[in-house]
């Protein structure tokens, strides 16, 4: 399990609630400590921490291997046309809606940087350090653009030209809110050709 406290850095950045970034990350280290605790409190009564770690973003973010796999991962998505166009209208649709709109500029950058790190982690975590069942809180609204599923939808070869093998993810969703969820996950996991 990660514990995402990159990602609300960025998220913090993006949306202005914090106006420098060491103050975006000293909160978001004093959160992500609270978090780590209570999973691996939680993990330790019911018996589940032998079976997997639970760690923060950086503990993985800031390896040689996973430093080498993003960057390979972000130039082949961002030169997949689909994927890239994917990706500017999620982060000018969130930065318009959630940014405060001081530094536009700025705030698209954070997202965008959050969104591809979202990217590179799901696909690190799931291909490459062999967790593939990836579980989400519930699927994204139909109105937002979704990369990791066009990814895994449209684009699975991309997957395979950057980790060398098949594509493995199988998503699930806690609180699968739409109606065709079981379809999308049979979709995301079905096996290449």
């Amino acid at each position: 399990m990660v514990v995402a406290d990159r990602l609300l850095v960025l998220d913090r950045l993006m949306t202005g609630r914090y106006w420098t970034i060491p103050s975006a990350v000293h909160k978001a280290k004093q959160e992500a400590s609270q978090i780590l605790k209570l999973i691996q409190r939680t993990s330790f009564r019911s018996g589940a921490r032998a079976r997997g770690a639970i760690v923060c973003w950086d503990e993985i973010a800031e390896t040689a291997q996973y430093s080498d796999f993003a960057q390979r991962l972000q130039q082949a998505v961002l030169g997949d046309r689909m994927l890239a166009d994917t990706i500017q209208a999620f982060v000018e649709q969130r930065a318009g809606r959630y940014g405060l709109g001081a530094s536009p500029e700025r705030e698209r950058d954070y997202e965008r940087e959050y969104l591809l790190s979202e990217v590179s982690m799901s696909v690190y975590c799931t291909e490459m350090l062999g967790f593939s069942n990836e579980v989400w809180e519930r699927p994204p609204g139909a109105d937002i653009p979704d990369p990791l599923k066009l990814l895994y939808g449209e684009r699975r070869e991309l997957i395979r030209r950057v980790t060398g093998q098949a594509a493995t993810r199988v998503l699930t969703f806690v609180f699968p809110d739409a109606e065709d969820s079981e379809q999308e996950v049979y979709e995301e996991s079905r096996p290449e050709a």
